[in-house]
C-alpha cells in the first residue's frame, strides 16, 4: 500500500472512531457497540495500533 493511502486509511478511520465518540457521548450507541464497530473498522481500514 502507497503512502497516499495509508494516509487516507488512517484519516478514514480517525473520522469514524470521533464520530463514534460523539454518538457514545449522545448515549445513542452503547459502549459495547462503540467497541465492536472500532475493531471492525481497525480491521477494515488496516489499523495495527490505536489509542482510543
Amino acid at each position: 500500500m502507497d503512502k497516499k493511502q495509508v494516509a487516507i486509511n488512517s484519516a478514514s478511520f480517525v473520522y469514524i472512531v470521533n464520530m463514534l465518540r460523539m454518538l457514545l457521548e449522545m448515549k445513542l450507541i452503547s459502549e459495547q457497540e462503540y467497541n465492536k464497530i472500532v475493531a471492525v473498522s481497525a480491521e477494515y481500514y488496516g489499523t495495527e495500533v490505536f489509542c482510543v
